[in-house]
């Protein structure tokens, strides 16, 4: 028995098949339609394609001179900024240099993130606090006005001990300056 590798032409994409070749000439049985990817993961495939053009590995940026790497980047903001026009953001919403949205929606979804994370895994200042100032620090550069009365980490702190008080003990984690484990 041979077998032979092809690459049929799909709507999608090409995918690899192996057949039988004493399939050939046979009909086909029929086949369940795949079912089609939303809007939102297409985006996001494009969107993590995109970086991993544009942000080359570590060998070959290596070979890369300067005015490459800042053209890679250019590049990587623009297509970022057509994915967020893309995705329904307001041009106005969207950050010029990065391509990132900075509307309300963004803030809210940043927020909660770090509030979940705190939730469930507390919260200690020699590990935590450098990257929740930075992610403050992109948000009060750009949106000042979102930040104004908002504390992440109160926030964050506050759903820590509720989540562990419904649980009834501590969160064990021994770096965790939210309470004693």
């Amino acid at each position: 028995m041979s077998i032979q590798l092809e690459f049929p032409v799909s709507d999608r994409r090409p995918t690899d098949v192996i057949r039988d070749l004493s399939d050939y000439g046979k009909a086909r049985a029929p086949q369940m339609e795949r079912p089609r990817a939303s809007d939102q993961s297409l985006r996001n495939i494009a969107a993590a394609r995109l970086r991993a053009t544009a942000l080359p590995g570590s060998e070959e940026r290596a070979k890369l001179t300067s005015e490459q790497i800042v053209d890679r980047r250019t590049s990587l903001a623009d297509a970022q900024i057509a994915l967020s026009a893309a995705r329904g953001v307001s041009l106005d919403d969207i950050d010029p240099f990065s391509g990132y949205s900075t509307s309300r929606r963004a803030y809210g979804a940043v927020r909660h993130s770090w509030i979940s994370l705190i939730k469930f895994h507390g919260f200690n200042d020699g590990y935590d606090q450098q990257p929740l100032d930075e992610a403050l620090a992109w948000w009060a550069e750009r949106r000042p006005q979102y930040l104004d009365g908002d504390d992440w980490l109160a926030a964050g702190m506050a759903a820590h001990r509720e989540y562990w008080q419904g649980v009834g003990r501590g969160c064990g984690a021994p770096y965790c300056d939210g309470h004693p484990g």
